[in-house]
């Protein structure tokens, strides 16, 4: 179709100039009429297929680019907790849709555009030296001259337009950031830092578009340069071999309408030239972002026993790679169906533990055991099935209460999910109806009621091994009795993992596991540790007591 719109845009002219030749040679009106028709009939069916060409153009592109979303998307997901520890939310939405968008355009607008430039320059230098070979040869070193203009004046636009992207992307992170802490910030009287952050980086973002804006308006001052002093030249050569009874007044005019059709292409490499950069730029950010590879690989092939999995460290280490330990020689040995309570001062490692049982991490050194199982040799898909969480900040969806339990698989039946939130005690959902919709960021449950439901997700997948992270730090005492019965039901036939500062939340727990400085320094049976007043767990429970001081305050000052 871009060929076929390029012949038609060609023949326009030299259907023009052939009705000026014809008039100057006193042609009849009906003949005159006829090629007016013809004329009239090429730039209608040029504008229809104009229109398909866009058309096709832009649901290729963008067929094309979804599927790349969906690519980025899955592999960013799988990406490890030091990534994305590293990578903002607000950049990464910035670079999977962002920069994919930019692509999208290259593809839709910028190649067909490109193609058809080109085969209409290439066209018009054919005909014309078909017609006069040494006009021709002018023209052809016109177009040349005209085209080297604008990529000499390119390079110092490139790289303005890369540095913009970039200011866009820190703009873009720094507002999903404040955003996020903007309760945090408020509370903190801290909003006024904040703002004057987002100044700084609008400041900074609107100067490296200036800076692009104004590279781009010298180019455009190129083109029309090279524009005017073509029009003048062909007007002055066609009014000399028109004189000299070498060139007709038809071919001189078409000559005119070449060089002005010429103008289009040109100012298209300047107005276009932007969206191949920002393209380039970002088909480069998506290579470099599809080349990481996840430290997660999911080679496994083997599967655990059914039933309650067992769990053995042995020398386990990690960190994250800057020689910093987070944990060290980490020996322990949890029996199948057994309930371990997990404590310790912030920092001591509680949390990494967690993420190494759930894969999320993989450890540096040591092997990990799941039902007998090395951890890497279990499929991932495997694993996410008998292992759970439930954290500390929940994550709802906007959706129905179904699809939050769900997280959207639509292979659970409904009486299942009204089983599994009846389980946890939110009979007040099931009895409401599972198809009600929720707010963004699950709007319409309180804080508790979002850990009941995401320990409902755990029912309904009937996972063998939960870890529960810290689920009662930031809710009331009554809520904590609810999530303490539904904890307790979830415990029965499974593997529970509890890390918690609420030493409450242990009370029917078989074992209990201390944490300090990446260490184990004290495991064992609850009620034996509890008796033993030699023990950091009885310390511990004493100093809990003694006050009305959360047990958080209490753990810090006995493992300082």
């Amino acid at each position: 179709m871009v060929c076929v719109n390029s012949l038609l845009v060609l023949a326009g002219p030299l259907l023009v100039r052939r009705i000026v030749d014809r008039a100057g040679a006193g042609a009849d009106v009906p003949e005159l009429r006829n090629l007016a028709f013809a004329f009239l009939a090429i730039v209608i069916v040029g504008q229809m297929v104009a229109v398909a060409v866009t058309r096709s153009a832009t649901i290729s592109a963008w067929r094309t680019t979804n599927q790349l979303r969906l690519d980025i998307t899955r592999h960013v997901l799988g990406l490890d907790h030091e990534f994305h520890r590293r990578h903002t939310p607000g950049e990464l939405i910035q670079r999977v849709d962002g920069d994919v968008t930019s692509v999208s355009e290259l593809l839709g607008r910028v190649v067909p555009k490109a193609l058809g430039a080109g085969l209409l320059i290439g066209g018009m230098i054919v005909v014309v030296v078909v017609i006069d070979w040494r006009v021709g040869l002018g023209m052809l070193v016109y177009v040349g001259v005209a085209i080297a203009v604008v990529l000499l004046l390119r390079h110092r636009a490139v790289a303005e337009s890369s540095d913009e992207l970039g200011a866009f992307a820190r703009l873009y992170g720094g507002i999903e950031e404040r955003l996020n802490a903007s309760e945090d910030l408020r509370s903190n009287g801290a909003g006024s830092h904040a703002m004057w952050r987002f100044v700084e980086d609008s400041a900074d973002t609107l100067g490296s578009s200036i800076r692009r804006e104004s590279a781009f308006l010298g180019m455009w001052w190129g083109v029309q340069g090279a524009v005017v002093a073509g029009t003048v030249l062909s007007l002055v050569a066609s009014t000399l071999l028109v004189s000299h009874g070498a060139m007709t007044i038809g071919t001189a005019f078409l000559l005119f309408q070449y060089v002005l059709l010429i103008e289009r292409p040109l100012e298209d490499v300047v107005h276009e030239l932007e969206t191949v950069q920002k393209a380039s730029g970002a088909m480069r950010r998506v290579a470099e972002l599809l080349a990481i590879e996840p430290s997660i690989v999911d080679h496994g092939t083997r599967s655990p026993g059914g039933g309650a999995l067992d769990v053995r460290f042995e020398d386990v280490g990690f960190d994250y790679g800057d020689d910093q330990p987070v944990l060290t020689d980490v020996t322990l040995s949890i029996g199948a169906g057994r309930s371990v309570g997990i404590v310790g001062r912030t920092g001591s490692g509680k949390t990494t533990f967690s993420r190494l049982v759930l894969r999320l991490v993989d450890a540096t050194n040591g092997t990990i055991l799941l039902g007998g199982v090395r951890i890497d040799q279990i499929s991932l898909a495997e694993l996410r099935h008998r292992v759970a969480m439930v954290p500390q900040e929940v994550e709802l969806f906007g959706g129905t209460i179904r699809q939050n339990v769900t997280l959207f698989d639509p292979n659970p039946t409904d009486d299942a999910v009204v089983a599994a939130l009846r389980a946890v005690g939110l009979d007040a959902l099931a009895d409401g109806g599972i198809d009600r919709t929720l707010g963004a960021g699950g709007a319409g449950l309180s804080a508790g009621e979002a850990q009941l439901l995401a320990m409902a997700r755990v029912w309904l997948r009937n996972a063998d091994l939960v870890v529960l992270d810290e689920a009662t730090a930031r809710i009331d005492p009554v809520t904590e009795a609810r999530l303490e019965s539904a904890v307790h039901k979830l415990m029965a036939g499974r593997t529970t993992l509890i890390i918690a500062h609420r030493l409450s939340t242990l009370r029917e727990v078989d074992d209990i596991v201390v944490f300090n400085d990446g260490r184990i320094v004290e495991s064992g049976e609850r009620d034996m540790l509890a008796a033993d007043p030699t023990s950091r767990f009885h310390r511990l429970l004493s100093l809990s007591l003694e006050g009305d001081d959360e047990a958080a305050v209490a753990e810090a000052e006995l493992l300082r």
